[in-house]
């Protein structure tokens, strides 16, 4: 059976408008429709609202969302995540009951990891979002979704190169959610008894070295110890996903080819257990919705939908 899951930073997404962002919800709903999303974490969701209003154009009779917001360290980080998926094809897991009921996962902010202060680590300035989804009429397994969001920085920034400070710290975050956090989840065992597979995806803030990005750059394999066996964790999806910001007036008045260059980093991506997925057919990559649904007009894509672009993680259980 194959599955389509997504990851899609909104970009300040909210149920209201203002000067700079004016959401095409239609349009995003049409995104989310013909590329055939089957479940789409999402960040930068501001209000519960907002999301409704997404599922709403959806079609709700198909397409089922949750929401919630981290309590975050830091009043700029203060935002919230959501999840919609097709519920044809996927509901959010179910425990049978010794008495025969039934018990449905809920989504929730997730807190239970360890820190090493001594690496200079400290609790996530916020905390990612977790969900167990199980296919319906499909393979007999569960995903478990980690959506996360990096704080991009916590320091300054100068002449638009990123503070190293700024950047160490979104470093010890990824550490923590890759050699802590993952484990934690990808272990736990259940009353359901399925087969998982667990997967962190969303926005890191963080490039992978050979994505064509410039800086902050991130380890593509993790390793780590888990009592005496290593467990080695990839990170994928290396095309560039984020737009530069507007031109101002002057570059527009030098004519400054900005079409060309529209694209700054590689922040999104996803990263699974690789033994765990040996055997399955995966391929993860990113949608062009600036071609494809903004005739390459950059800056209407920021403006319509989201300074990111949204991407793509493709499962085959039978390769």
């Amino acid at each position: 059976m194959a599955y389509r899951i997504g990851s899609f930073n909104m970009f300040k997404f909210s149920f209201r408008s203002d000067n700079e962002i004016r959401k095409n919800i239609k349009q995003i709903a049409r995104i989310i429709y013909e590329q055939q999303f089957e479940i789409i974490a999402l960040q930068e969701v501001f209000s519960k609202n907002a999301m409704d209003l997404l599922l709403k154009e959806l079609g709700e009779h198909r397409w089922q969302g949750v929401w919630e917001a981290p309590n975050a360290l830091s009043t700029l980080a203060a935002e919230g995540y959501a999840y919609i998926w097709d519920k044809t094809r996927f509901r959010l897991s179910t425990t049978v009951l010794p008495d025969g009921s039934t018990r449905i996962f809920k989504p929730h902010i997730y807190n239970q990891y360890k820190v090493n202060r001594s690496l200079g680590q400290r609790q996530l300035i916020r905390n990612p979002y977790y969900a167990r989804f199980e296919p319906i009429n499909g393979a007999f397994c569960e995903f478990r979704l980690i959506n996360v969001h990096i704080m991009f920085s916590r320091n300054s920034t100068h002449n638009n190169i990123l503070d190293a400070g700024a950047i160490l710290l979104r470093k010890r975050e990824f550490d923590i959610l890759t050699k802590s956090l993952y484990l934690s989840i990808a272990d736990k065992v259940y009353g359901n008894n399925r087969p998982s597979y667990t997967i962190i995806l969303g926005d890191y803030n963080l490039n992978l070295p050979f994505s064509g990005a410039k800086n902050a750059f991130l380890n593509e394999v993790v390793e780590v110890d888990n009592g005496g066996t290593i467990r080695k964790l990839i990170t994928v999806q290396k095309e560039l996903t984020t737009l530069k910001s507007s031109p101002t007036e002057e570059q527009l008045k030098k004519k400054k080819d900005i079409i060309a260059s529209y694209w700054a980093n590689n922040f999104d991506h996803f990263t699974y257990d690789y033994d765990r997925f040996q055997g399955i057919g995966i391929h993860a990559g990113r949608i062009n919705t600036i071609q494809q649904y903004c005739n390459n007009d950059y800056q209407l894509h920021r403006k319509e939908i989201s300074d990111h672009v949204p991407i793509t993680l493709d499962i085959n259980l039978i390769k």
